[in-house]
């Protein structure tokens, strides 16, 4: 394997479905010369497998939170919207007052909503329910 082969492998790792045109203008090669190389590189065992890197799905999530006193929700909603974008919030009765529906990309994000919300002076208590499944 050669420089012009790394490079090659470099392309293809990027974008799986580059064209052999591409890569030629990109290595300075002819298109007949690129897919010859792919292929002797395929053949070799070299490149295994050609890949397809999907698009992260959003972590639903949905946050319970028992205020400290009646009527807080209108006043933590917006405040909490300002800071974490969210698809819905319920104001509910039982022993929660609110629960909001967000969607994560990371743990960490899930993390910094909740610190958030706990440290609301408004907030007694919040638990915190990852949606495995939803039911239409």
């Amino acid at each position: 394997m050669d420089a012009i082969d790394r490079q090659i492998i470099a392309l293809l790792g990027t974008d799986s479905r580059m064209s052999a045109t591409e890569i030629g203008k990109r290595v300075h090669r002819s298109r007949v010369a690129v897919m010859s190389r792919i292929d002797a590189l395929v053949a070799s065992g070299e490149i295994a497998s050609f890949g397809v890197t999907l698009k992260r799905k959003p972590w639903p999530v949905l946050f319970e939170i028992a205020m400290r006193s009646a009527g807080t929700c209108e006043v933590l909603v917006p405040r909490f919207r300002a800071s974490h974008p969210f698809n819905k919030a319920w104001s509910v009765t039982g022993s929660s007052d609110l629960f909001i529906w967000t969607e994560a990309e990371t743990a960490a994000d899930v993390h910094a909503m909740r610190d958030y919300l706990q440290a609301q002076p408004e907030v007694a208590r919040v638990s915190t329910h990852s949606i495995i499944r939803t039911y239409e």
